[in-house]
């Protein structure tokens, strides 16, 4: 396969109970517990197409669910970290961000018998004001993140935040220099310190206005065609496209009339059809874990010299 034309996509699921979601959390009296029936129904879909995703999960959810966590290691997928308490990086410090990666990280090893190197903040919350997030999941020996959106948004996101996955630079988080192909880069020491923390941020649309095509909500409420234009977009470039979803976004049966009417639209909008459209995906691209792909790429042949990369 050519990689730099046909690169392998990333699909990832943030395992979290449905209302711990952001605009869910404290909107639903007594809600009824769904995470094992919606991983399930992930965890079909991804055998019946032998596909292989990265899963961010909530260190309570391991402490609660240490089965589920075991299972779905075993059927191959890749187990990271999505913090211990599902609370965004806006709301810690350095040292409760720490703290809780490592809670997650125990509990995850306690569940599936090894611990995470990949991180994602609950909703994105890695960002300009906390950008400190990257010296602590380096010191915490993190190999990767993915939680920067790379477009504002009203609530998180990082405006002209680089594409493509990089390492990320120890003076200036969210600019990054890279080769072709989709290789995370690690520019020389005398144009740009750089980390061992690779990022791979979400997917965006690689035009001059961008559009987000990372999965998610967005999934729901955009034609599949344009989130697969995205794609390909991207892919032409040499960049993977790293896609999320939530694992309740595919069980239908956590509707619930509590929250607010616009609560309710950005979280439940499209529910229905959230299973076609990743299945589409899933005939139509390439996709794998974060782990195999930073595997690959750090075999790779990287003595091109480098360009710098503003978008």
């Amino acid at each position: 396969m050519n990689i730099h034309a046909h690169p392998t996509n990333i699909l990832s699921f943030d395992v979290e109970h449905w209302h711990s979601a952001t605009l869910l959390d404290g909107t639903v009296d007594s809600p009824v517990d769904r995470i094992e029936t919606s991983t399930q129904i992930v965890l079909d879909v991804l055998r019946r197409y032998d596909v292989r995703a990265t899963f961010f999960i909530v260190g309570k959810v391991a402490e609660q669910y240490p089965e589920l966590v075991s299972r779905i290691a075993d059927e191959g997928h890749e187990i990271a970290s999505h913090g211990h308490t599902h609370t965004p990086l806006f709301d810690l410090s350095p040292d409760t961000f720490e703290r809780e990666l490592t809670m997650s990280s125990d509990a995850i090893q306690e569940a599936c018998g090894h611990r995470p190197v990949g991180f994602r903040a609950p909703n994105f919350s890695v960002t300009r004001k906390t950008e400190w997030a990257f010296e602590v999941l380096e010191s915490s020996d993190y190999r990767y993140d993915s939680s920067v959106f790379p477009m504002r948004t009203p609530m998180y996101g990082v405006s002209n935040a680089p594409l493509r996955p990089y390492h990320v630079p120890g003076n200036d988080p969210f600019r990054s220099y890279h080769v072709p192909g989709n290789a995370p880069f690690r520019p020389p020491l005398s144009a740009m310190p750089a980390t061992d923390l690779v990022e791979y941020p979400l997917a965006v649309t690689d035009t001059p206005a961008r559009l987000p095509v990372a999965g998610g909500f967005y999934a729901r409420l955009l034609p599949i065609r344009l989130i697969e234009w995205g794609i390909r977009g991207l892919n032409r470039r040499g960049i993977p496209a790293t896609i999320y979803f939530h694992p309740w976004e595919f069980n239908p049966a956590v509707r619930t009339p509590e929250p607010s009417l616009p609560k309710r639209f950005v979280s439940f909008h499209g529910i229905e059809g959230t299973a076609a459209k990743l299945e589409r995906l899933l005939r139509t691209f390439e996709f794998g874990t974060i782990r195999d792909e930073l595997d690959a790429s750090e075999g790779n042949d990287l003595q091109t010299t480098a360009t710098e990369e503003y978008a």
